[in-house]
């Protein structure tokens, strides 16, 4: 959840104070907005839970799944909350019709678990376009101003796209890679439990080359982002950018020698890290523009 405040604070926010423009939803309405994508993916992480109950066994997972009558009384109410806090929020942006992508989340993720998660690669493509769609929210709720951007300063209005689009594409990566290395993970519980993952279709071996294959580009660009910074004088930004691109190093070699479900689920953590760091990275380098530009 902390990409939603990321994007709208450090990267939508300096370009529109630049040209006197304002957020069309308030900062009240954005927190219920966030607040109201946080319920309704806490009730998707429930009703994976539910489902996942026969493999979490065999994969020895500790997580207590309540009582049938508890269980739906919680989802609900976390759905229903999530939904309408999303639905003021695009009513204050007067975009109403938004309501639909939280809706379209709560029901694809309830798809998921029921039946795309054990579908070969439905599952992770799946989880892959429910991340862009929520990483994209901060966008969406802020059309209006976006359309008047683009009208009137299409430069940066295409600086800002562009710079989106790269954090989409990270964000694309790094959850593929994840959501195959975390099927290497459950690969035990998953074959018992009877379901069709990548893992289980491909082995552990064909499925972790999959992992890689989605993982190569991101230490490659990484790679590319500390020559730029380097070479435009970017010194302080280039620093973090080393540190991002070390870690993306670790990654690519321990994810290449993934053998087992432990080695997998070790790298689904470095993977997780990475992506924090790379959403970090607006916190970073407007902290840096603020006070070290000249």
């Amino acid at each position: 959840m902390l990409a939603l405040p990321s994007f709208r604070y450090f990267l939508m926010l300096p370009v529109l104070e630049t040209r006197l423009l304002n957020f069309g939803l308030s900062d009240t309405g954005f927190a219920l907005l966030v607040l109201g994508a946080g319920m309704i993916a806490g009730a998707g992480n429930l009703i994976n839970d539910y489902f996942d109950q026969l493999s979490d066994r065999i994969n020895l997972k500790q997580r207590q799944v309540p009582s049938e009558k508890v269980f739906w009384s919680v989802y609900t109410t976390l759905n229903l909350l999530g939904l309408s806090l999303c639905g003021w929020a695009a009513w204050e942006a007067g975009l109403l019709n938004l309501t639909l992508i939280p809706l379209a989340a709560v029901m694809l993720l309830f798809r998921y678990s029921e039946h795309f998660k054990g579908r070969s690669w439905s599952g992770p493509l799946v989880i892959v376009l429910l991340c862009l769609l929520w990483v994209a929210l901060p966008w969406l709720y802020e059309f209006k101003a976006m359309g008047i951007l683009y009208r009137y300063y299409p430069t940066d209005a295409q600086f800002l796209n562009q710079t989106w689009l790269v954090y989409l594409g990270l964000v694309a990566l790094v959850t593929l890679s994840r959501e195959l290395i975390k099927a290497c993970q459950d690969r035990a519980g998953d074959l018992a439990a009877g379901l069709q993952t990548v893992a289980v279709v491909m082995g552990l071996k064909g499925c972790r080359n999959m992992a890689f294959g989605a993982w190569l580009p991101v230490p490659i660009l990484n790679l590319f982002v500390v020559r730029h910074q380097v070479l435009t004088g970017a010194i302080a930004e280039s620093l973090y950018s080393s540190i991002a691109l070390v870690l993306a190093l670790v990654i690519t070699f321990r994810l290449y020698r993934v053998q087992s479900s432990d080695e997998a689920a070790r790298v689904s953590l470095l993977l997780k890290a990475y992506l924090a760091l790379g959403i970090g990275s607006l916190w970073v380098y407007y902290m840096l523009f603020l006070y070290m530009a000249p």
